[in-house]
């Protein structure tokens, strides 16, 4: 799906050569390819074709996909030729709950340009620290951001089990 940045509202960030937007109803099924196609990409060098499999089809309930995105505060990362590249989540809790980016566009810090906007917007829901649970390839990249390996975690999603890092980065808080 692409999109006019034109048409954009004035809470578009400009983060160098990605523009960050809030996620709207229209961007759903763009994120949903961008979701798959990163896991597809991605997948086989860090899980087994069984997990990529379980992992990449969760798009396929396209109503829990779209209440999963919705529940958090989304932003997608669009190019200059206007096509969605990548999303993340923050939940209310200061989950990250999401961190996507379009294979073209990986290792082109679409998630770096993302994710500091991700915590640029924790003063607006006042919490202390971010936590995510991260994948085996995300979890260098919150690293880098200051968050640290709190546990590592099994989980399973349809049937099949997952290894993934509870992670946490503490927020200084200001005091007036």
């Amino acid at each position: 799906m692409l999109l006019n940045i034109k048409s954009l509202e004035d809470d578009a960030v400009d983060m160098g050569m990605w523009l960050i937007r809030p996620a709207e109803k229209k961007d759903i099924i763009s994120m949903s390819h961008v979701y798959r196609s990163a896991i597809r990409a991605i997948g086989e060098e860090y899980y087994s074709p069984e997990q990529v499999a379980a992992w990449s089809g969760y798009p396929d309930n396209k109503a829990e996909f779209k209440r999963w995105v919705q529940q958090a505060l989304t932003f997608v990362a669009i190019a200059e030729d206007s096509v969605l590249v990548g999303f993340g989540g923050l939940e209310k809790s200061g989950r990250i709950s999401s961190l996507f980016v379009a294979p073209d566009f990986m290792r082109q810090k679409v998630a770096s340009a993302l994710l500091a906007h991700l915590i640029t917007e924790v003063d607006s829901i006042n919490i202390k620290e971010l936590t995510a649970h991260a994948s085996e390839f995300s979890k260098p990249l919150f690293i880098k951001f200051g968050f640290e390996v709190i546990n590592i975690e099994s989980t399973n999603l349809n049937g099949v089990d997952f290894t993934r890092y509870f992670m946490r980065k503490g927020l200084s808080c200001s005091t007036e």
